[in-house]
């Protein structure tokens, strides 16, 4: 009789969906705003693994994609973000947009509590201070402009990135910490899975799991809009965002 680990499904609710940095930059507001009132987003910034997406919502004119609505409700997708709800109240005030799903970093514990993001990804990532570009006074610099400076973009991206790692990593710490709090093996009187089994087993995690490898852009290389009809969009492919 030979104990071995359980397999964990791809795409399930125990932690193993697809995580994805959000991040939205507005710009400062000249004059005291109304109470409750929330400022205007310039931008919405998405990461998923190594690809970010900037999409300069102030310019969409009210057209959010449909695409782009449903990839936010999307419970299946967890939304990690630094303050997240401020966000989340952002896009449903201006646009209309609910987050189904989310993740507020300074809930990673550790004694991290309000700890700017770049001290959290020195502590979770191991990324020396130094290297995360986020300079102040291009947080409060104009974003809902026609144009963003490269540094803008840089910031925008740096900060949906931070937060795809960060969220990862905390939800990846939570499932460890989930499975050692339970039975982590199950007995086996053939010691193994055939193989068929194991390969049909393989075969349902693709197909539950295929979901998760969807993450694809709303803007088309160029800045052509994507169809709205269509249920997917094309690929937007994107170099490497890289923390220098």
């Amino acid at each position: 009789m030979v104990a071995r680990p359980r397999r964990r499904r791809r795409g399930s609710a125990d932690g193993d969906g697809l995580t994805v940095g959000l991040g939205v930059q507005w710009t400062p507001p000249f004059r005291k705003l109304p109470a409750g009132a929330e400022p205007r987003p310039g931008t919405l910034q998405l990461c998923a693994g190594n690809s970010c997406l900037v999409f300069k919502i102030a310019q969409a004119g009210g057209a959010v994609p449909r695409i782009l609505r449903r990839f936010l409700a999307d419970a299946r997708v967890t939304f990690a973000a630094y303050n997240v709800e401020s966000y989340c109240r952002k896009l449903r005030a201006h646009h209309g947009l609910d987050v189904a799903s989310t993740l507020e970093l300074r809930s990673a514990g550790d004694g991290l509590g309000n700890a700017p993001m770049a001290e959290m990804a020195s502590r979770l990532l191991g990324i020396p201070r130094g290297r995360v570009e986020k300079p102040p006074w291009i947080a409060t610099s104009e974003w809902d402009g026609e144009r963003l400076s490269w540094g803008q973009v840089r910031y925008a991206a740096a900060d949906a990135y931070l937060s795809c790692r960060l969220g990862e990593r905390i939800r990846g710490r939570r499932v460890v910490h989930a499975v050692e709090s339970e039975d982590e093996y199950e007995s086996s009187d053939d010691g193994d899975e055939s193989g068929e089994s194991r390969e049909q087993e393989d075969a349902d995690d693709d197909a539950d799991g295929r979901w998760t490898h969807r993450f694809v852009g709303f803007i088309g290389v160029g800045g052509g809009c994507v169809d709205d009809e269509d249920d997917m969009c094309l690929p937007y492919e994107t170099p490497a965002f890289t923390l220098y």
